[in-house]
């Protein structure tokens, strides 16, 4: 999941009103919890996540409503599995967009990078107490760099492409595979001298 690349196709991710369904902690929980462990109930998606079953079921058909995620057949009231939509929840600012989309967007990006943060302190909070073969395998790096705009453009598409490829594998996970939170950043700073220079 990505708040940066183009989905003019249509896709739910680049209506305002999905964007600002996704700019929720609780949804954007349930959204992962989705994606990693395959069709939920809110019943059994409440217990992981350690919430009621009613707070889950309101947001997993909030989700469902914006066909982010749907229903898979069997199950009744908060019985029913839902699964995550085969769509691309990515979105990349367009120049001409209406500002209702940017804010929605922006609040979506937020809430993403809010999410990152948390699950990075948890990390280290509780990193000692990893079983030794689960400690010093993590990956946390921060790094300056001078980059262009078109190799900040295949600096991001390099990045994608190796997650995309352990996401393929992460389909089928190997003996002892356990879930891993990755998110990847690489944004431009010193925004006050690209203000004033040319687009």
């Amino acid at each position: 999941m990505s708040s940066e690349k183009d989905t003019s196709d249509g896709a739910p991710g680049s209506d305002p009103r999905t964007l600002r369904a996704l700019a929720h902690p609780v949804r954007l929980d349930l959204l992962y919890l989705l994606e990693r462990e395959g069709p939920l109930t809110a019943s059994r998606a409440a217990e992981l996540l350690g919430l009621t079953a009613k707070v889950c079921s309101y947001h997993l058909n909030t989700l469902g409503k914006y066909g982010i995620i749907e229903e898979t057949r069997g199950g009744k009231g908060r019985a029913r599995p839902w699964r995550v939509r085969e769509i691309d929840l990515t979105y990349t600012r367009d120049p001409d967009e209406e500002p209702a989309t940017t804010r929605a967007a922006d609040a979506f990006a937020a809430t993403l990078v809010a999410r990152d943060a948390r699950v990075v302190e948890d990390f280290i909070r509780r990193r000692h107490g990893l079983p030794r073969h689960w400690r010093n395998v993590s990956a946390m790096s921060s790094t300056p760099l001078r980059l262009a705009p078109g190799e900040l453009r295949e600096l991001r598409a390099d990045l994608l492409a190796v997650l995309h490829r352990y996401a393929e594998r992460s389909r089928t996970p190997s003996p002892g595979a356990h879930p891993v939170h990755t998110a990847v950043y690489a944004v431009p700073t010193e925004l006050g001298a690209l203000a004033a220079g040319d687009d």
